[in-house]
């Protein structure tokens, strides 16, 4: 094994928060509303027995294109020194949130109350959470935002190798603890 590699990558869950279960909850009422309506419509008033026979492969399809978005799961990504966060919806569709190249970077730290407040104190744009929130090995990394001429702040679950990684990357910056 090659103790000097420089790349991880790795996936993190959100742990359910109550905005996610509602919205999960929403779903599934939503599809039995659908499902309601349409036997209704089809089966009560039009008589179109039919067009009932329909109605499972439309509920499959508006589950398949919807129920992705509350089944999240974000990945890590450090390579070469930057950083990518990408959200996986469903296991299938992965979307880039944001790249970071670590060697700009002017803090990479463990995220606490110190440092939140010293985010909020500082004039640093937006903070992207993509931990959970009490989180024992979220980091916080703050870069330059080159389009818009401000700094941010990227809020990320790391794990042993990617603390190696961050350190290697940009030791100036990176703070234990």
């Amino acid at each position: 094994m090659n103790d000097y590699k420089n790349f991880t990558e790795y996936v993190v869950r959100p742990e359910p928060t109550a905005k996610n279960t509602l919205a999960r909850v929403m779903l599934i009422c939503a599809y039995s509303v659908f499902t309601a309506v349409y036997l209704f419509i089809f089966w009560v008033l039009l008589q179109g027995l039919a067009l009932v026979i329909l109605l499972p492969f439309l509920l499959f399809a508006i589950i398949k294109l919807t129920w992705r978005f509350v089944c999240v799961e974000y990945e890590y990504s450090i390579e070469a020194g930057e950083l990518t966060v990408a959200a996986i919806y469903g296991g299938a569709t992965r979307r880039v949130k944001c790249r970071v190249y670590l060697p700009e970077a002017t803090l990479i730290a463990p995220y606490d109350a110190s440092r939140e407040r010293m985010l909020e104190k500082d004039d640093i744009s937006t903070v992207k959470r993509f931990a959970s929130e009490d989180s024992e090995s979220a980091y916080v990394c703050v870069y330059p935002d080159k389009k818009h001429g401000k700094k941010r702040a990227l809020v990320f679950e790391t794990n042993a190798e990617a603390q190696r990684i961050l350190r290697l990357c940009n030791p100036v910056a990176f703070a234990a603890h």
